[in-house]
């Protein structure tokens, strides 16, 4: 009778400790409620609830608008470099009135030992947002990446992102030389630090 009672005991524990290691391990289930307005057309709003679910608190990944594409391969790669994409924003379109379309270009660039902020210019779909990301090309190049995505309207407009890239002293540092935008070798300019 003294070794079922043991037995008992012992499977109770154990199966007590498998649960806590699967509570950890996987931590709990989330949601996320998302609110936003519906406009009608008298302008008065309306508010509607989403829903969404997500296994885990690690698979919780919500973008919105313009935002930055976390943790893809590219930025890891990126990292053994020294360089974190730390920040992305929107910024003011800067062009000649007289033109219409917008060829993609690189309005200026800081690069110091902290940093490399890129901002630029191009022309996509005027209701487009963008997710956006970094890699490293030849070794040597930082190709700053964007993904217009959203409603798609009929027409298309200048648009300006500012990239903030953090830099780290990495040995491969020293290896980057020269920045360009989506793969457009065009655009391929050389980074000429500031004291």
């Amino acid at each position: 009778m003294g070794d079922n009672t043991t037995n008992k005991m012992t499977r109770q524990i154990i199966i007590v400790f498998l649960s806590l290691i699967d509570l950890c391990l996987f931590g709990q289930k989330d949601t996320v409620f998302v609110k936003y307005g519906l406009d009608d057309q008298n302008g008065k709003v309306h508010y509607t609830t989403d829903t969404v679910y997500f296994e885990t608190p690690m698979r919780r990944h919500i973008l919105k608008g313009t935002d930055i594409l976390t943790y893809t391969h590219n930025q890891q790669i990126a990292k053994n470099y020294g360089l974190y994409l730390d920040k992305v924003t929107q910024s003011d379109c800067q062009k000649d009135a007289t033109i219409e379309f917008i060829p993609t270009k690189i309005n200026s660039i800081i690069n110091n030992d902290k940093e490399i902020i890129v901002d630029f210019n191009f022309s996509e779909n005027c209701c487009y947002s963008f997710l956006c990301d970094i890699e490293i090309v030849n070794k040597s190049i930082i190709n700053l990446i964007y993904y217009g995505y959203g409603t798609y309207c009929d027409c298309d407009c200048c648009h300006g992102l500012t990239y903030k890239i953090l830099k780290e002293d990495y040995p491969d540092l020293s290896k980057i030389t020269s920045v360009m935008i989506n793969g457009e070798r065009k655009t391929l300019t050389l980074l000429k630090k500031k004291k």
